[in-house]
């Protein structure tokens, strides 16, 4: 089947994107003073050494964030679509299930294949009421569609979704549901032409951000599995099913920042695209090793095995399922409450536009130890 990844193609990142070095410098630059109010309010010892790093690295590099940034954000011209403004429709409940299993690490962050895969079927299994393996798949794809499986490998070699659960994705679906292997593309931020070109512009209601979908998902894709991977983004924000899309636009530096009024309303409303929002059959959130703290980059200090994977159809349930894991192993770590405010706010706006639940009490929440 056609593969996509980073490795495998040109030098570099697709206009428009920045090198992990440059969000996290991008990042802490933005959200330096919000930091350091936090700071002065109270805050934890190592929280406060963690805030002067991040401000010292992007002291380092923010001219060459900068840059980068204002040659990413291309100005948008009338918008073709946008999602729905008004009061959101009545959702129904959504069906969240975490299937953990003691053995699917191996070592380090290497994972063992047939384990993901056991661990896929039961979670779709178990997400879809399914009596066989087939059916349950059958739900993801069929003969006739064109896959597009959206993974995340920014966080290369330790903190990217893992490789294997595409693998077992395309290989599913081709066994159990009969989709063509030529058919499914495994991407993230760069694939091949024709699926590369950018659609016309969009409009984001809230921001009146202007952004543009590559046409793999616009006009070519009928189906999206959308993997990603479960990380705290600089202590408030996380990077799930619904940031995972950022690699799919053209601009992605012009959402950055997790103040109110950014990326907690900007990535709901960029999920609720129609070509995403229809055509999203499978959300999976690789939570084997999650980061708990800081990101978007690897440290060792906040790393824990977890053993899991979050499914679902619904991004917005996965993503509030997944603060509620890390904020328990923030608890936990810190022994008081270390609340993710940004990542709060991002799904309580996708809750509020009609794109999905993040209520707990409107989730049905299924947990499978196959230990």
């Amino acid at each position: 089947m056609p593969k996509a990844d980073e490795d495998s193609l040109p030098c570099g990142v697709p206009p428009g994107h920045m090198t992990l070095e440059e969000i996290c410098a991008d990042f802490a630059r933005r959200e330096a003073q919000r930091k350091h109010r936090a700071a002065v309010r109270g805050m934890t010892r190592r929280a406060f050494l963690e805030m002067a790093a991040a401000g010292a690295a992007a002291t380092a590099a923010v001219g060459a964030a900068a840059t980068r940034r204002s040659l990413a954000e291309e100005p948008a011209e009338e918008s073709a679509a946008e999602p729905a403004e008004g009061p959101a429709p009545a959702l129904p409940r959504s069906r969240v299930v975490i299937v953990t299993h003691p053995e699917v690490l191996i070592r380090g962050y290497r994972v063992n294949p047939p384990i993901i895969r056991q661990m896929l079927d039961r979670a779709l299994l178990e997400l879809f009421g399914a009596a066989a393996e087939k059916d349950a798949w059958l739900k993801v794809g069929r003969e006739g569609d064109f896959v597009a499986v959206k993974h995340n490998s920014i966080g290369r070699p330790t903190l990217h979704s893992h490789t294997e659960i595409n693998d077992a994705v395309t290989e599913q679906l081709a066994v159990q549901a009969g989709v063509s292997p030529e058919k499914m593309l495994v991407v993230d931020r760069r694939m091949p032409e024709p699926y590369m070109d950018l659609s016309e512009p969009f409009t984001l209601p809230s921001t009146k951000l202007g952004t543009r979908l590559r046409r793999l998902y616009t006009d070519h894709a009928t189906a999206i599995v959308n993997v990603s991977v479960l990380k705290c983004h600089f202590n408030e924000g996380i990077s799930a099913a619904m940031k995972n899309h950022l690699g799919s636009v053209n601009n992605p530096a012009a959402y950055h920042g997790w103040e109110p009024d950014r990326m907690p309303r900007s990535l709901p409303e960029l999920n609720a695209l129609e070509p995403l929002r229809s055509k999203t059959r499978l959300c999976i959130v690789d939570a084997v090793r999650p980061l708990f703290a800081a990101g978007p980059a690897d440290n060792e200090e906040y790393r824990w095995d977890y053993r899991g994977l979050i499914v679902g159809t619904d991004p917005v349930a996965v993503t509030a399922v997944g603060v509620r894991i890390l904020e328990t192993r923030r608890h936990e770590a810190l022994e008081k409450e270390w609340p993710m405010t940004a990542a709060r706010q991002m799904v309580a706006h996708g809750q509020a536009i009609g794109l999905g639940n993040a209520d707990p009490d409107r989730i049905d929440l299924v947990e499978v130890d196959m230990g």
